[in-house]
């Protein structure tokens, strides 16, 4: 089941564009990135290069986390989530809606990662 957001931990999510992805390396130790992200029905869509460290760390462990802040580290909330790569036809309503809202460039070389939440905590946001 996942979790429910609290009204103040979506307007965090929604009044923001960046947040810190961690997925596990191959030799083991986190890789923290900061990335643009669009929340949509209840999953999060990160677009990427297909061959971007991230996508082949989320190819051998789905399992990634991300934090969303108020850039003070005031206020945010960190979610655990699963993944799914997206790429070519199947990401292209996604890259199109991207284009759309975020006005974010990209092409068919463009893969989405789409992370649905398992688990959360939050700071300050109850």
């Amino acid at each position: 089941m996942r979790p429910v957001l609290t009204d103040r931990e979506l307007a965090l999510i929604l009044s923001k564009d960046i947040c810190r992805l961690s997925t596990i390396s191959s030799n083991g130790w986190p890789h923290i990135v900061p990335v643009s992200y669009v929340y949509r029905r209840g999953k999060f869509y990160i677009p990427t290069a297909r061959r971007a460290k991230k996508v082949r760390n989320l190819a051998k462990n789905n399992k990634a986390t991300i934090v969303v802040d108020d850039g003070r580290l005031e206020h945010g909330v960190m979610i655990e989530c699963s993944s799914k790569i997206m790429e070519g036809s199947k990401a292209r309503p996604l890259r199109e809606y991207m284009r759309k809202v975020k006005h974010w460039q990209n092409d068919e070389t463009t893969a989405i990662i789409e992370l649905t939440p398992n688990r959360k905590a939050s700071w300050f946001l109850k």
